[in-house]
């Protein structure tokens, strides 16, 4: 008798452990699928509409690269944003800021930040003797410090820029030389 109950006592704390072990998988497999899905829903920063990434840009002033970083909380929600992905050596990139130095007028309330990856350090200097950006105050240089150019670049043209309206979502893509009659429906 003792035996028969040894073996059914052996045989519900198998069976309980095997339940257990089953809830434990599955728990772990519900786990695994939420992780999964919140992989593959990650945000096309590209997509017209799509908000713009987070942003941390490091300010370069002239030659001097600043300890002042620039987040989206420092710049004003209540125009558009002109955000200039460049390369400091590229002609196409030092006129496309001439062109926006010569028409500074115009974005009385649009904000204009130019900014390089953080690599193109050493390049900034140049880029300011040759461009004179710094003479421009409410034009904002920097070095992208968060991925920004890589979340948001479309690797067609230099420059890129991508405008952002007052709710920082994305309205348009300019690839390339565009002239400043492009850029004006969005300059406010």
């Amino acid at each position: 008798m003792q035996r028969k109950l040894l073996i059914v006592a052996c045989l519900m704390s198998t069976a309980l452990i095997a339940f257990g072990q089953k809830k434990k998988k599955d728990k772990a497999t519900e786990q695994s699928a939420v992780e999964t899905t919140a992989d593959t829903a990650k945000i096309n920063y590209k997509e017209i509409g799509a908000p713009m990434p987070p942003l941390k840009v490091q300010v370069v002033k002239g030659k001097t690269v600043t300890k002042q970083i620039i987040t989206a909380k420092d710049l004003s929600n209540k125009s558009n944003l002109f955000v200039l992905m460049f390369n400091p050596t590229c002609e196409h990139c030092q006129d496309a800021t001439r062109m926006l130095e010569q028409n500074l007028f115009l974005f009385k309330k649009s904000q204009l930040l130019l900014m390089a990856v953080s690599t193109m350090e050493a390049y900034m200097e140049f880029f300011d003797s040759v461009t004179k950006v710094s003479q421009y105050p409410s034009i904002k240089v920097g070095l992208d410090q968060s991925q920004f150019i890589d979340k948001t670049f479309t690797y067609q043209m230099l420059p890129q820029i991508n405008i952002y309206d007052k709710d920082r979502k994305l309205i348009k893509i300019f690839t390339g030389d565009t002239p400043i009659d492009s850029l004006k429906p969005y300059i406010e």
